[in-house]
């Protein structure tokens, strides 16, 4: 999504639809409200898809007349096209209808009127260089009939790459759910504001690619917009990252503690001090037990090490007092990656949490240890930064998994509030919220980063940013915007499955600076 907002909002049917009606009151016609979108459409088709051909699916609404005006544009720039109407003229809406007779002026041996089952159709689509879907929008609340779910069945078949206009046809707008026959679409152009459907899992994968086209609305109405949640940007991210002084020195960029690892599990502990060096802390300290000290020492040699008092690898009671002197000059903290599940460990991160005065992320055992003791999140004296994926936040609010990823906009909305904590939920998408503010979805990552590793790097990469200077919210939307977008950069490159977390670490540079150039 190359936008260069901020945040992106993310609207339902209805709100996008009382948008409309408040432009269309402050004196906007609509009818140039749908000129604005189904421009802008045809102008990113135009610039990204250069089609050679397009077959035009019109519905007989709104989104039939953004597909029309599409067509219009198309032609206008000698694009061969063929319109199909989905009803005649007289059953569209007024500026469909509009939109039809203006067309008709430019291309009206184009247009011809969609009877299933249709030969002339089924001839466009095989022979067309790409099929417009304007059929249905974000109105659909129910399975399409036997008729529509035949048509969506012949565009799907027809082996034809697809852009759909604000939906795939056959989408509900508003959930992530698949209720029937669905277009899948290769590129799905939203209008000025992304749907839940464009962003939460199954309806996602129908989506394809996603493009936003801005629309024409008034300024004031756009400042009045209340979405449910917002998209970060490339941009947005940018704005994010905390500032670097040419004067600046390791001082400067933040002192980090990680208190991490456990025997077996060092890779935790590198994984994460890596993340923190790659995102530009200054001074990166990793409090361990003493049996893996050397490892640390001989993996991140740019990190200064703490070994401390242990047993069988793991921390003991003994190791609270030199742990509580080290993070006094922290500047961020981070407790969690691979410190082991055993009794004594866990009452030690108990234990250590009220001495943390600067920000600290709670990760992997550091949250396990408030499965029973969650009231303790809300008592801490410094800013608090989760991120459990969703067996982990199931964990501490006794819910399945599934359940989270079932709501977990509003499970993670709900948390954050009631513990006042920053929560970044991992997954598709991961969810940012903190209290009082509308969660932030990060719509970077692929399945690349499902494997053991890849959640310690963005811890490091969170806890750096914090103590860089970065607020806790914008810390972990940068780290989680960048660490999906390392993925993904490398997926152009390699399979999504042979990613692992070392990857990352090394796309990070090229990532962030990427980042960076963005206006």
């Amino acid at each position: 999504m190359n936008d260069q907002r901020p945040e992106i909002p993310v609207l339902t049917g209805d709100m996008q639809r009382e948008v409309d009606r408040s432009a269309i009151t402050s004196g906007l016609p609509s009818s140039v409200l749908m000129e604005s979108a189904g421009r802008a459409a045809a102008a990113w088709l135009l610039e990204e898809l250069q089609p050679r051909s397009a077959v035009i699916l019109a519905g007989r609404g709104g989104n039939g007349g953004d597909a029309l005006v599409v067509a219009r544009c198309l032609a206008e720039e000698g694009v061969p096209i063929k319109v199909f109407l989905l009803h005649p003229r007289s059953e569209m809406s007024t500026d469909a209808a509009e939109m039809a007779d203006r067309l008709a002026g430019v291309a009206p041996e184009s247009i011809r009127p969609l009877d299933l089952p249709s030969e002339d159709l089924d001839r466009a689509l095989r022979r067309t260089g790409w099929i417009v879907d304007g059929l249905f929008g974000s109105g659909l609340t129910r399975p399409l009939d036997r008729r529509h779910a035949a048509l969506v069945t012949r565009i799907e078949t027809s082996a034809r790459p697809i852009a759909s206009l604000d939906l795939p046809s056959g989408l509900p707008s508003d959930t992530g759910e698949v209720i029937g026959p669905t277009v899948h679409a290769d590129v799905t152009i939203a209008m000025e504001f992304l749907k839940p459907a464009h962003l939460l899992f199954p309806a996602r994968s129908a989506c394809g690619r996603i493009a936003v086209a801005r629309v024409a609305y008034p300024p004031e109405i756009l400042a009045a917009v209340r979405p449910v949640a917002n998209v970060l940007t490339a941009s947005g991210v940018r704005r994010r990252l905390p500032n670097r002084l040419p004067a600046g020195h390791k001082g400067t960029f933040g002192r980090v503690v990680i208190v991490a690892g456990s025997l077996g599990m060092s890779g935790a502990a590198i994984l994460c001090a890596r993340g923190a060096l790659r995102v530009g802390a200054g001074l990166v300290t990793v409090a361990c037990p003493t049996a893996i000290n050397d490892i640390l020492e001989t993996a991140v040699p740019e990190a200064i090490t703490l070994p401390l008092p242990d047993e069988g690898g793991r921390l003991t009671a003994a190791a609270l007092d030199p742990l509580i002197e080290a993070i006094a000059p922290a500047d961020a903290v981070a407790v969690g990656p691979g410190l082991s599940r055993h009794p004594e460990v866990q009452a030690v991160i108990r234990r250590l949490l009220p001495h943390v005065s600067t920000p600290l992320v709670l990760d992997a055992d550091g949250l396990v240890a408030f499965t029973d003791h969650r009231e303790a999140l809300g008592k801490r004296p410094s800013p608090l930064v989760l991120t459990p994926h969703p067996g982990e936040l199931g964990r501490l609010i006794d819910t399945p998994p599934e359940t989270i990823d079932a709501g977990r906009i509003e499970i993670a909305q709900r948390f954050a509030g009631d513990h006042g904590v920053t929560l970044l939920l991992k997954g598709r998408p991961t969810v940012l919220t903190t209290p009082g503010a509308a969660p932030l979805l990060n719509p970077t990552g692929n399945t690349g980063l499902a494997t053991g590793g890849s959640g310690d790097v963005l811890t490091g990469m969170i806890v750096g940013l914090l103590a860089g200077g970065a607020a806790p919210a914008d810390a972990a939307a940068a780290g989680a915007y960048l660490h999906g977008a390392a993925a993904d950069r490398l997926a152009t490159t390699i399979a999504e499955r042979a990613i692992t977390p070392s990857d990352l670490l090394a796309a990070l540079p090229e990532t962030i600076a990427e980042v960076e150039r963005c206006s």
